[in-house]
């Protein structure tokens, strides 16, 4: 949890903005999702209702004309001139026997046109060999015929009856069990199948359904909607083993749903196959749409995204670049900037920020490097009296003796000494015109010193020579060596100038063999050098050093100055650091 938090602290705004966006997206996103699958599933239930209301209402339909064709074979049954013409007719004349065919011929075509479903009515009396028909009108019949027509009555366990191919309702007067016994008439209604099936193509086609209907228990005769119907086979396979009255049954199976539908008056059932792919349909629909959702969704975050780069993360990637740059010292940036947002207000300040920056540094350099003149002038005010009365006084001793000759070197030393130490217009001079200043100091406190001391002087290289560097820089460490080292010395004092190059920088070395130079000493002047310029020591010796390690380190950076360390030769050695690259 601790890790949790401290990342989301530690993480940028953008990233911060992006987790943001994406939560309130995720609960829209899956609010989506739950009621597009909602919705189809509501969608999918909505069309198997549909289905079923439709199986429901051809039904209801066909029940009906059923009903009726059966109560209206029922009731012409009953007809007079139909149920006494077969016993009348041996004291009816010929006209009068073919007048009463007609008028039942004429009955029959009534009863044909109540309903589109009736192909034909047929009247058959056994005892004249007559069949009279509504759609071939009156013939004459061999006994064969309405026997098998008769042996058929009832053959689908209900009302209807499966003879030739064809569906009939039949009624003979009188029922009798058995059939050889010729009844006085009979009277039947044919359904019309091509009329059945184009009501089933007609229900079929708004629904994308194969609908079938089956007579019989075991689907003895079967219609379908379709060019290819499904046989009594798969019929059975796919009705329940016992199917409820009147209520409609479902079957699953690969490739489709079937609805079924019993009526055990009629001893019909109604089957509606459904492609699954039809009932999938609006949910596919609703996948699409949730596709569709989830792709503008990515678009929607990627355009967000870009936006929130272009609009925050980049701004702010300059603003960040351009603080860095600044760390690292570079107050010469600026930001171009021609926004007029928040941002361009921040690059602006920014802006006005380093320029400002850069002014003060400028005038703090400034301020530095006058201060370091004037530490220096003031300690030139210092040493020089004390300088020049040690000087006099060694001329003076060498005038006693009458030494003519070194009394001529040492004033022409001197006389170097002071031209050069007086050239006040110059703040920078040559690397080799300060070795040679720093050679003439050396030279005359060798005369001073005498055999006391010994100068261990290497010659500097001539490509060295004409680097630049802040006057009087060397001459100071030498000074402070015959000062604090050699003074005391009553002989073997060694002063020793070297030179070392390492890559980019040149070292110069003084080193001297004095014991007096205690590691607590060593530690307060290395320290000294790595403290702020702006830090004075109260001791004047060291006041000197830390003035020339200041002027070295505005000159060069603070990479560069002066360096202590314990010498080979057991006393102090003195590095001056300054830059130099190869040409």
């Amino acid at each position: 949890m601790r890790f949790a938090v401290g990342t989301w602290k530690n993480a940028s705004i953008v990233v911060k903005l992006m987790i943001a966006f994406v939560l309130v997206i995720l609960p829209l996103y899956g609010i989506s999702i739950m009621i597009t699958h909602t919705s189809s599933k509501q969608m999918q239930t909505e069309v198997e209702k549909a289905h079923e209301s439709k199986l429901y209402f051809y039904h209801n339909h066909l029940q009906f004309e059923l009903e009726r064709m059966s109560g209206l074979v029922t009731e012409f049954s009953f007809d007079d001139t139909m149920s006494t013409l077969s016993t009348r007719a041996a004291i009816m004349s010929r006209y009068e026997v073919t007048s009463s065919l007609n008028n039942i011929h004429n009955k029959l075509g009534q009863i044909m046109v109540t309903s589109p479903y009736i192909s034909d009515v047929v009247y058959y009396v056994p005892a004249l060999h007559k069949r009279v028909s509504a759609a071939d009108g009156i013939r004459n019949v061999e006994d064969g015929e309405w026997k098998d027509l008769l042996a058929t009555m009832g053959n689908l366990n209900g009302e209807l009856s499966y003879s030739d191919n064809n569906l009939y309702f039949l009624k003979s007067n009188p029922y009798n069990m058995n059939h050889e016994e010729p009844p006085n008439f009979i009277l039947g209604i044919r359904l019309s199948a091509e009329e059945l099936k184009h009501r089933l193509q007609q229900l079929a086609e708004t629904g994308g359904s194969d609908i079938t209907l089956s007579f019989g228990e075991q689907h003895n005769v079967v219609i379908s909607s379709s060019d290819e119907p499904a046989s009594a086979a798969q019929l059975q396979q796919v009705s329940p083993e016992s199917p409820v009255s009147m209520q409609v049954t479902r079957f699953q199976s690969d490739p489709f749903l079937y609805y079924s539908l019993y009526d055990p008056d009629h001893s019909f059932t109604l089957t509606a196959s459904i492609p699954n792919d039809v009932l999938k349909a609006p949910l596919e629909q609703y996948n699409l749409w949730l596709w569709m959702l989830t792709l503008i969704s990515i678009v929607i975050i990627m355009i967000f995204s870009f936006s929130i780069y272009r609009s925050i993360h980049k701004p702010l990637s300059v603003l960040i670049r351009g603080f860095r740059m600044a760390e690292q010292g570079q107050t010469s940036i600026h930001i171009p900037q021609s926004r007029r947002d928040e941002f361009g207000y921040l690059y602006s300040r920014f802006n006005h920020m380093i320029e400002r920056l850069h002014i003060l540094i400028d005038e703090n350099y400034v301020a530095r490097i006058r201060t370091s003149e004037a530490e220096l002038k003031h300690l030139q005010s210092q040493i020089q009296p004390h300088f020049l009365y040690n000087s006099l006084f060694s001329i003076k001793q060498m005038a006693e003796v009458e030494n003519v000759e070194l009394i001529q070197e040492f004033t022409d030393y001197l006389g170097q000494y002071f031209r050069y130490m007086s050239r006040d217009s110059h703040s920078e001079v040559s690397l080799g015109e300060e070795v040679d200043h720093a050679l003439v100091y050396a030279s005359i406190q060798k005369i001073r010193f005498g055999s006391r001391v010994q100068l261990q002087l290497e010659e500097l290289s001539r490509e060295y020579r004409d680097i630049a560097i802040p006057r009087v820089i060397i001459q100071p460490i030498v000074e402070n060596v015959f000062e604090h080292a050699l003074a005391k010395r009553s002989q073997g004092g060694i002063l020793k100038l070297s030179y070392q190059v390492d890559q980019d920088k040149l070292s110069i070395r003084i080193e001297d063999d004095g014991d007096q130079l205690t590691d607590e000493i060593l530690s307060n002047l290395q320290a000294s050098f790595q403290e702020s310029a702006n830090q004075r020591s109260g001791n004047e010796e060291i006041t000197g050093l830390m003035n020339v390690n200041q002027r070295l380190r505005i000159k060069f950076g603070t990479g560069y100055g002066l360096f202590a360390e314990r010498s080979v030769l057991g006393g102090l050695c003195m590095i001056l650091n300054i830059p130099w690259r190869r040409e």
